[in-house]
């Protein structure tokens, strides 16, 4: 029995001694190097960040028995850094080794770049150095996971000056094919959403050299400024600039286009116009201004200076509404060409036209008259919709309109509209004037109308009946007073 309790008291406390020993050797792991050639110390191990942010942990080395050859730093990930950049700063320089004397000590810098898409948790790595080692811990407690990041730039010539429609494409990893592309505005500036990712640019605009920036990394819910990129121009450059690549032009008329060539290079130049791809029928001429009627086929422009020309678009007399493409092409002294893309719509134009079969018309007092109206719609290819007649007359007229209101009139068609005219029986008689407007969705159109308005047939009666009675008194009474 004696034995037993012995036993039991001798095994008790080996497992009290193996329990310390094991808790010793924990705390000894989390809080410092393990023992061995070399320590490692960070005050403050643990940091807590917002995903894709960087940051910095100051590292103590300390060699205790170690030999003084270099010795590489690592570091070992474990749960979902994959995509973190880890570096080892000595001051401003990216070290990855380290050489110290016994009994020496050294303090370093590791810097962690975080994704800005990692999700919230906590996330411990270990720093080794030969046999010592240390964890350390970044608690992530914000994420911008699903959220797109901004790249930004500026673009600019070699003398500072902002280059405006510079094509910005943007490769992510090693692909060949574009995720995004982009063009400068006016002041330079180039701002577009991105996945996240590290991607490659390139950047390219007509009279400049091209340009490309690898690694350019992109974090979730973050802003990228890529900073200032200079162009450098070609000796032979041209950047075209069209006011309007979409002209819209009714049947019958001609689309013109406005264009701005700018001699970005860096000698004189003459550049010769041409165009290509034109729809069948179709003819083209540039000319120096809207207005002329000459046409230009080469224009010189000195180096840093512009020129502005219009390219005129001549469509056959037989074409029909649709969008048409076209491309407008400047070739340089060097042989270099720069074609543009055009678009002319052409739609079909209506034509609303108002007339009656005479302008002079005549009615007695009292009584009505009907005036036949016609409404022509002489366009090409737009129908006139929703017609009605309005009716200006002197005080007093009544005008009723028949129909009242026309719901459309395909072009080349025409319909008739009766307008019932009543003077007012107490007007005089004389030649009056009453205005006819014909109002459609598309346009209106006016024309005048004269009435002439006549006193009634009785009145007319009673007035020869007036006329002879006086006439007869006149005869009596000059043949009464003969007599005497």
């Amino acid at each position: 029995m004696n034995n037993y309790r012995i036993l039991k008291n001798l095994a008790s406390t080996v497992l009290i001694l193996m329990l310390i020993f094991t808790a010793s050797q924990s705390v000894m792991a989390s809080e410092s190097a393990e023992p061995g050639n070399f320590k490692i110390y960070c005050k403050y191990p643990g940091k807590v960040i917002e995903a894709g942010e960087t940051i910095k942990y100051d590292l103590i080395i300390k060699n205790i028995g170690g030999t003084d050859t270099p010795h590489k730093l690592r570091v070992d990930t474990f749960k979902g850094e994959d995509d973190w950049e880890f570096k080892f700063l000595s001051g401003e320089t990216e070290i990855d080794r380290i050489s110290l004397a016994q009994g020496e000590s050294e303090t370093i810098q590791l810097e962690v770049k975080t994704a800005g898409d990692t999700p919230v948790d906590t996330y411990q790595f270990r720093i080794s150095l030969d046999d010592g080692r240390m964890w350390l811990y970044a608690i992530v407690d914000k994420t911008y996971a699903g959220e797109d990041g901004v790249l930004k730039l500026q673009v600019v010539n070699e003398q500072g000056e902002k280059i405006k429609g510079a094509k910005v494409s943007a490769f992510l990893d090693k692909s060949t094919v574009a995720d995004a592309v982009v063009f400068s505005t006016s002041d330079g500036q180039v701002r577009t959403e991105l996945d996240q990712g590290i991607y490659r640019l390139l950047i390219e605009k007509d009279g400049y050299l091209s340009r490309e920036k690898d690694e350019v990394r992109i974090q979730s819910g973050y802003t990228e400024d890529v900073g200032t990129l200079m162009l450098e121009r070609k000796n032979y450059g041209l950047d075209i600039d069209v006011k309007a690549p979409i002209v819209t032009a009714p049947i019958g008329q001609k689309p013109l286009f406005e264009i701005k060539l700018s001699n970005v290079g860096k000698s004189d130049d003459s550049f010769s116009l041409f165009y290509e791809n034109m729809p069948d029928g179709w003819y083209g001429r540039y000319k120096e201004t809207a207005e002329s009627k000459s046409e230009l086929s080469e224009v010189f422009i000195r180096a840093g200076e512009d020129k502005t020309v219009f390219f005129e678009v001549i469509p056959p007399y037989s074409v029909t509404k649709g969008d048409y493409t076209l491309d407008s092409v400047v070739e340089s002294s060097d042989g270099s060409s720069y074609d543009t893309e055009l678009k002319a719509t052409i739609k079909g134009s209506s034509d609303l036209q108002v007339f009656s079969d005479k302008y002079l018309y005549e009615v007695t007092k009292g009584d009505t008259i009907e005036i036949p109206v016609k409404v022509l719609n002489n366009g090409n290819g737009v129908a006139l919709t929703n017609i009605k007649v309005e009716v200006s007359t002197p005080e007093g007229w009544k005008v009723t309109t028949a129909p009242e209101t026309v719901p459309g009139i395909a072009p080349g068609e025409r319909e008739t509209v009766t307008l019932k005219v009543v003077p007012p029986s107490n007007i005089a008689a004389s030649e009056y004037k009453i205005t006819v407007k014909v109002i459609s969705d598309q346009e209106e159109e006016s024309d005048s109308i004269r009435v002439v308005v006549k006193e009634s047939s009785l009145i007319g009666i009673f007035g020869i009946i007036m006329m002879l009675l006086v006439a007869g008194g006149v005869y009596y009474m000059y043949r009464k007073y003969e007599r005497r």
